[in-house]
């Protein structure tokens, strides 16, 4: 999806939701106590960093379009409470972690978050071959491979690219593949350089562009066409235009992200997710917890600095199953150059 459309998307919804955004009766008396520090409180928000990231990319309304000025003024309160609201509950479940409005997402509501991720994973989207001068491998594993002992942390080895920002495209798979790519191609002794998203989001037709994919696609294309174009010659622009693995290089994860939890994460270890639908493509860059209570995986997200602990995540390792938000589900991938 274009980021035009998006935001007129966004723009519509938002229009539509001034008559129908209620609050509960349960709540409507909080609303109204808590209304002046409220403003205040959005006020500041739209000052930081993060609400100017926000204005920047279209995240909420910024023009009287449909409705009036104090319309707009009541939709955006509203919309900042009924945030807070869902910040004490995934608070609830995150001991570990902390969670706050200082997020470019805090205009947005739960539904138009996942909407903003929208197709940008697609689960059934990659045929790994090992064909070509570029295999890409598929790593499956219980978190219990994962060494018990010590940390790892490639973002302290120069061969992690720093945090990009996504936009409004639903291309968080190329940049999770290109992101893997940077750092197996610089752990091979070769200085650390940026690759070409776009050249991926625009070229590689195993894929929806815009409209989602996986990073496995992204990889295959690579190994097809040998070879990716530099970042600075095919810059991006936001429109249409398991474990054991972990230890040798950054990998490419699918997560779970449309949700609260990531919404409007600020730091610490994040132990649970409201939802479980692998739906946003990320890169695991190491592993930590030797000398903390809680043990974790850290995650490279392609939303900018302004989001989490700048640019990344912490989604605590050593849970049953697929792991926290999925992120040791099947869909993980790493290149073998």
């Amino acid at each position: 999806m274009k980021p035009s459309t998006f935001a007129l998307v966004l723009l519509a919804g938002s229009a539509q939701l001034v008559s129908s955004l209620k609050l509960s009766p349960e709540h409507a008396p909080r609303f109204l106590q808590e209304r002046a520090s409220l403003e205040q409180e959005l006020a500041a928000w739209k000052e930081s960093a993060a609400g100017a990231f926000a204005k920047q990319h279209s995240y909420f309304i910024t023009e009287q379009r449909v409705q009036s000025a104090d319309e707009l003024k009541e939709d955006q309160l509203r919309r900042f409470f009924l945030t807070k609201l869902h910040i004490e509950s995934v608070q609830r479940l995150n001991p570990d972690a902390v969670f706050s409005t200082d997020s470019p997402f805090s205009l947005m509501t739960d539904k138009e978050f996942a909407k903003f991720l929208g197709k940008s994973f697609q689960r059934g989207a990659a045929v790994l071959n090992d064909q070509g001068s570029a295999a890409v491998n598929s790593t499956v594993g219980a978190d219990t491979d994962v060494p018990t002992a010590g940390d790892k942390d490639w973002t302290t080895s120069g061969c992690v690219a720093p945090v990009k920002n996504q936009g409004e495209c639903g291309s968080c798979w190329a940049f999770a593949a290109i992101a893997a790519l940077e750092s197996s191609y610089c752990l091979k002794g070769n200085p650390l350089t940026l690759f070409s998203e776009q050249q991926v989001l625009s070229c590689d037709d195993a894929s929806g562009g815009c409209d989602g994919g996986f990073p496995g696609d992204g990889l295959n294309y690579v190994q097809k066409t040998r070879g990716v174009c530099l970042e600075e010659a095919y810059p991006y622009q936001s429109g249409e235009s398991r474990e054991t693995a972990l230890g040798g290089r950054p990998v490419a994860v699918g997560v779970a992200a449309g949700n609260t939890t990531w919404k409007q994460y600020k730091g610490g270890v994040v132990s649970s997710c409201t939802s479980s639908q692998l739906d946003h493509a990320v890169l695991a860059v190491g592993y930590g917890g030797s000398s903390t209570a809680t043990p974790f995986f850290k995650i490279k997200n392609s939303w900018g600095t302004a989001w989490g602990e700048a640019g990344y995540i912490r989604l605590r390792r050593g849970v049953a199953g697929v792991g926290t938000c999925g992120v040791i589900g099947p869909k993980s991938v790493y290149p073998e150059l």
